[in-house]
């Protein structure tokens, strides 16, 4: 019997993404060609521009839903 699981808050998901961005730039240190401090800010502020996307994304729709 399978069970339904509740969906994850938007939230945990976006420090997931950053958590793996962190170990992405610990592996890289490790390689050939590490990421620079610019590099790894660029794709700090990408996670946080898709989740703020996502956010605006899911307030238009709700609002739309509930029209």
């Amino acid at each position: 019997m399978a069970t339904a699981i509740a969906p994850r808050p938007l939230a945990d998901l976006e420090q997931d993404a950053l958590a793996r961005v962190e170990q992405e730039m610990a592996r890289r240190a490790r390689g050939v060609k590490p990421w620079t401090f610019t590099e790894y800010v660029d794709e700090i502020e990408a996670v946080h521009v898709r989740y703020n996307h996502r956010r605006q994304w899911l307030r238009v729709h709700e609002q739309e839903a509930a029209a």
